[in-house]
C-alpha cells in the first residue's frame, strides 16, 4: 500500500510539474544560441535587414537593442553601479533632455534594476527571457481559470510565450515591448476573477495593467487599457440592459442590479488602482509634453505608415517563414511588425476551439478579441486603427500591427480551448469531425494560395507595376512554402495526429498529448530558426573610430557631430562620446530646433530627392554655440568644416574625422545681450558674435550699469546628469552662458545663493553674474512632477498589498481536472 500511495503521488507531483518543465523545454530550445553563448547579444551581427521604413540600403546592421536601448540601459547601469542612484537628466544627445518624463526610458520598473545592478551587455537579453517564462506562466494560470485542464493550459502558456509575432518583435531588439506584453495573460486573468467579486482579481488586473505601461514602452500598455476598458463597457451595456429586462418585470430593486452597480465599480477602482501605481512614470511626462518635440527631421528610422498588414501577410498563417526571413524579406513593412501568424498547429487548435469548445460564450469573447486585435492590425483603411487615432492620447499608438500582441493572447486561450475539445473526442464519428474540419481547413489556405496567382496572374497580363509586386510576393511565398521542411513536416504531423484518433477509440487524451507536444515543437523549432546571436565585441569592441578619437580627445567638455546609422550610440557610450543627436525621437522642442540644421549638413547621395536648403551660417553657428569639436563623416559633407585631421576605414566605409577650429567651450562668460523676440531667436544666431552677445528675450542684467565681464571661458564640470558644477572668476558682471538645453526643473545656485535659470541662444541655460569675483555656480535637476509621482505610485503599491494580503483567505478556486 505504501509503495502505491509513493507511486501515486509521484504521478501526481510530475503531473504538477509538467507544465512548468514544458515551458522550460520550449523556451530553452527556442533560445538555445543564447543558452550556449549566456554573454551574448540577440542580434544579427552580421546582415543588415530589411525594413520598408528605411530606403534601400540605409538600414545599418543591428537592431534596436543596440540601435536604442543597449546604449542607454548600459549607461543607466553604470550610473546604477557607481553612485546607487538613477539619473532624471540625460545628457548623452541634443544637450540634454530629461530621463524621468521620458515614456521609453522605464526608469521605475523594478526588474529591470536587476538587469542594471548585473550590467552585462547580455542583462537585457536574459531579463527578455524570464518575461517570457513569465508570460507563459500567465497563459497558463488565465487559461486554468478560462476552465482549461493542465494539459490544455500548458499549450496555451506555450503558444503565447514562443508566438512567432512575439518572437519576431524579439529578435528586432523591442525588449521594453515584450516586458510588458508578459502582463497581459495576468491583466486579463484578473479581469475574469473581478467581474466574478474576488478580490485578487482587481489586484491582478491594477498589477498587470501598471507593470504593463511601466516597462519602457507604453504603447502595449495603451493597448490593453483599451482592450480592458473595451471589456468594461460591454459589461456595462450587458448588466444596464439586464437590468432594464428585470425592470420591466418588477418595481422592486433586484439583486442583479445592485450586482451591475458594484461590478463597474470594481473596474474602476482597478483602473485607478493601474493609473496610481504608474503615476511615476505618466505624471513627469505630462509635465514634460509641453517642452517635448517630436520627429525633427532627425536621423532615426522611417515612418509608421507601413506597419500594419497587408493581404501578402495572410501567407505567414501557414508558416512565419512565408514571406522570408527578417534579412530576405519580401513583404510589405517588416518581418516583425506586420507578421500575423500562430504557428500551424495552434492554428488548427483555434478553429477547433472555436468550432466545439463547450462554453460558448467564452469561446466568443476570445474569437472577438482575436478579431479586434487583427482588425486593428490591419491599419486606418480598415476604419478601426482610424477612429482609436482619434481619441484623445492615442498618438502613442503609432504602429497599428502591435494590437498583434492581443491577437497571439487570445489565440493561445483559444488553442487551449482546441486541446480540450481533443481531449474529449471520444468517439469514432466526433473524430470524423475534426478530420473534415482539417480537410476544410487546408481547401481554404489553397483556395487563398489560388485566388492570389490568379490575382497576381491578371494583374501581369494587365502590366500593372504594383500588380507586380504583389504577383512576385505571392509567387515567392508559394516558393518558399514548398521549401518549408517545418512547415511541410507540421501540416502533415496535424493530419496524420487527426486521422490517427479516429481509430483511438475512447482515447482522446492521448490525441491531446500527442498534438501538444506536436506544437511545443513547432514553435521552439520555429525560433531557433530566426533567433540570432552576436558577441557583445561585435558592437562593443574597439576599431578605428574610437582609436582616432583615443589619439584627438581634449581634456575639456566636447561633442561630436555624427550619423547615427555610422556612429551608433552603443559606440559612442563605449568611446565616453557625447553626440550632438543620438537614435530617439524624445527631444526638449527648442534644443531639437536648434540642432536641426545640422542634419543637412551630410549629403545623402546625389540621387536623393531634394534637400533642405543649406544655411551654411546658422549650421556654423549651431556648431560653435554647441561645442562641437570635431565632425565624423562617412560621407561627403555640404560645407567645408575645418582640417582633417584623422581618415580612416571600418569594414567597408571610410571615415575622415575633422576638427572644428571655432567651437566654443561648454561654459564661457559673455558681456552683451540681442534683444529678440522668442520666434526670431534662431535664425538670429547666424548674425551675432557669440562671444560677445547672448541671444534672449530681455537682458537679465537690465539696469546694472558700468562695464562688463569680456568673453571669458568657464571651467565645467558634470560630477552627476543631474549635477553641473561651473567655476569662473570675473571682474564685472556679466551672463555666464551654458550650451546644455534649458528645461524647467533646473535649479542653481551662485556661492550657495538660489538665482534663476533663463533661456540664451533659443535653447541653452544663462545665470546672471551680476557680482564679480570667484563665482561657483551649480545646476541641479529635480524632474517636475516626479515627486507627485513617486508619492502616488508608493501609496497605490502599498494599498494593493494591503488589498492582497487581506484577500489571502479567498483564493481563487481553479477547476480541477
Amino acid at each position: 500500500m505504501k509503495m502505491r500511495a509513493a507511486v501515486a503521488h509521484a504521478r501526481r507531483g510530475l503531473r504538477q510539474s509538467g507544465p512548468l518543465a514544458a515551458l522550460l523545454v520550449a523556451l530553452l530550445v527556442g533560445f538555445s544560441g543564447l543558452v550556449s553563448d549566456p554573454g551574448a547579444l540577440i542580434v544579427d551581427g552580421e546582415r543588415s535587414w530589411i525594413d520598408e521604413g528605411y530606403r534601400p540600403g540605409k538600414r545599418p546592421i543591428g537592431n534596436d537593442l543596440t540601435g536604442l536601448f543597449l546604449p542607454r540601459f548600459l549607461w543607466q547601469s553604470e550610473h546604477w553601479r557607481q553612485s546607487g542612484t538613477i539619473p532624471r537628466w540625460d545628457p548623452r544627445g541634443f544637450a540634454g533632455r530629461p530621463n524621468a518624463g521620458n515614456p521609453q526610458a522605464g526608469l521605475w520598473y523594478p526588474p529591470v534594476w536587476l538587469a542594471w545592478s548585473w550590467g552585462g551587455p547580455s542583462a537585457l537579453g536574459w531579463l527578455t527571457v524570464l518575461h517570457l517564462l513569465w508570460l507563459g506562466l500567465g497563459g497558463f494560470a488565465l487559461a486554468r481559470v478560462v476552465g482549461l485542464g493542465l494539459l490544455a493550459a500548458t499549450v496555451t502558456g506555450v503558444s503565447v510565450m514562443m508566438n512567432p509575432y512575439i518572437i519576431a518583435q524579439v529578435i528586432e531588439g523591442h525588449l521594453p515591448h515584450v516586458w510588458s506584453v508578459s502582463w497581459y495573460p495576468w491583466a486579463l486573468l484578473g479581469a475574469l476573477l473581478l467581474r466574478t467579486g474576488r478580490r485578487p482579481g482587481g489586484v491582478l488586473l491594477s498589477l498587470g495593467l501598471g507593470c504593463s505601461v511601466m516597462t519602457g514602452h507604453p504603447q502595449e500598455g495603451v493597448y490593453l487599457g483599451l482592450a480592458l476598458a473595451g471589456w468594461a463597457a460591454w459589461d456595462a451595456l450587458t448588466l444596464i440592459a439586464a437590468r432594464r429586462r428585470r425592470g420591466r418585470e418588477t418595481t422592486r430593486p433586484t439583486g442583479e442590479g445592485r450586482d451591475a452597480v458594484g461590478r463597474l465599480a470594481r473596474w474602476g477602482v482597478a483602473f485607478l488602482l493601474a493609473l496610481g501605481l504608474s503615476a511615476v512614470e505618466w505624471v513627469p511626462a505630462l509635465h514634460a509634453r509641453p517642452w517635448a518635440a517630436g520627429p525633427m527631421g532627425g536621423e532615426g528610422g522611417g515612418g509608421a505608415g507601413v506597419y500594419h498588414l497587408w493581404p501578402s501577410n495572410l501567407m505567414q498563417l501557414v508558416s512565419p517563414r512565408a514571406l522570408g526571413g527578417p534579412f530576405s524579406y519580401f513583404g510589405r513593412g517588416n518581418l516583425w511588425e506586420t507578421m500575423v501568424s500562430f504557428g500551424w498547429a495552434p492554428l488548427v487548435l483555434m478553429a477547433l476551439g472555436i468550432a466545439a469548445f463547450p462554453d460558448r460564450r467564452s469561446a466568443w469573447g476570445w474569437s472577438a478579441l482575436l478579431g479586434l486585435g487583427l482588425w486593428f492590425a490591419g491599419g486606418r483603411s480598415l476604419g478601426l486603427a482610424a477612429v482609436v487615432a482619434g481619441f484623445p492620447g492615442m498618438e502613442a499608438a503609432r504602429v497599428p500591427a502591435r494590437s498583434l500582441f492581443l491577437a497571439a493572447t487570445a489565440a493561445a486561450v483559444l488553442a487551449g480551448m482546441g486541446v480540450q475539445v481533443l481531449g474529449s473526442a471520444v468517439d469514432r464519428r466526433r473524430s470524423m469531425r475534426w478530420v473534415n474540419m482539417y480537410g476544410r481547413v487546408l481547401a481554404v489556405v489553397v483556395a487563398c494560395v489560388l485566388v492570389g496567382l490568379v490575382g497576381s496572374l491578371m494583374a501581369e497580363a494587365g502590366e500593372d507595376r504594383a500588380g507586380g509586386a504583389a504577383r512576385s510576393r505571392w509567387l515567392l511565398a508559394c516558393e518558399q512554402l514548398a521549401r518549408d521542411e517545418l512547415a511541410l513536416a507540421t501540416i502533415a504531423a496535424v493530419g496524420a495526429v487527426l486521422c490517427w484518433s479516429v481509430s483511438r477509440r475512447g482515447d482522446g487524451e492521448r490525441t491531446a498529448i500527442v498534438f501538444a507536444g506536436i506544437v511545443i515543437l513547432e514553435l521552439s523549432l520555429s525560433a531557433v530558426k530566426v533567433v540570432p546571436t552576436a558577441p557583445a565585441d561585435r558592437f562593443l569592441g574597439g576599431d578605428a573610430v574610437s582609436d582616432a578619437f583615443d589619439r584627438h580627445r581634449p581634456e575639456e567638455p566636447f561633442r561630436v557631430r555624427a550619423r547615427d546609422r555610422f556612429y551608433l550610440d552603443l559606440q559612442a557610450w563605449r568611446d565616453d562620446i557625447e553626440k550632438t543627436n543620438i537614435n530617439d525621437l524624445f527631444q526638449v522642442r527648442h534644443a531639437a530646433e536648434v540642432i536641426r540644421p545640422l542634419y543637412a549638413m551630410v549629403r545623402e547621395s546625389e540621387a536623393a530627392p531634394a534637400v533642405r536648403a543649406l544655411d551654411t551660417g546658422l549650421i556654423r553657428a549651431v556648431m560653435d554655440r554647441l561645442g562641437v569639436a570635431f565632425v565624423l563623416a562617412d560621407r561627403p559633407l555640404r560645407l567645408g568644416v575645418g582640417p582633417v585631421i584623422e581618415t580612416g576605414s571600418r569594414g567597408i566605409s571610410r571615415f575622415e574625422l575633422m576638427r572644428n577650429p571655432t567651437a566654443l567651450p561648454r561654459a564661457r562668460m559673455v558681456p552683451g545681450v540681442e534683444i529678440v523676440e522668442p520666434a526670431r531667436a534662431l535664425p538670429r544666431l547666424a548674425e551675432v558674435d557669440p562671444r560677445s552677445c547672448v541671444v534672449m528675450a530681455s537682458d537679465p542684467l537690465r539696469g546694472i550699469e558700468g562695464p562688463r565681464q569680456p568673453y571669458t571661458p568657464a571651467e565645467y564640470e558634470q560630477t552627476h546628469p543631474d549635477r553641473v558644477v561651473i567655476r569662473v572668476t570675473t571682474e564685472a558682471p556679466g551672463l555666464l552662458v551654458v550650451a546644455d538645453t534649458w528645461m524647467p526643473g533646473w535649479r542653481a545656485t551662485v556661492n550657495g545663493r538660489a538665482v534663476p535659470i533663463d533661456r540664451g541662444d533659443h535653447a541653452f541655460r544663462v545665470v546672471a553674474l551680476p557680482e564679480p569675483g570667484r563665482i561657483e555656480v551649480e545646476m541641479t535637476y529635480r524632474a517636475p512632477g516626479l515627486m507627485a509621482g513617486g508619492i502616488i505610485s508608493s501609496g497605490t503599491a502599498g494599498l494593493l498589498v494591503l488589498i492582497g494580503v487581506t484577500s489571502l483567505g479567498r483564493r481563487a478556486v481553479l477547476p480541477r481536472d
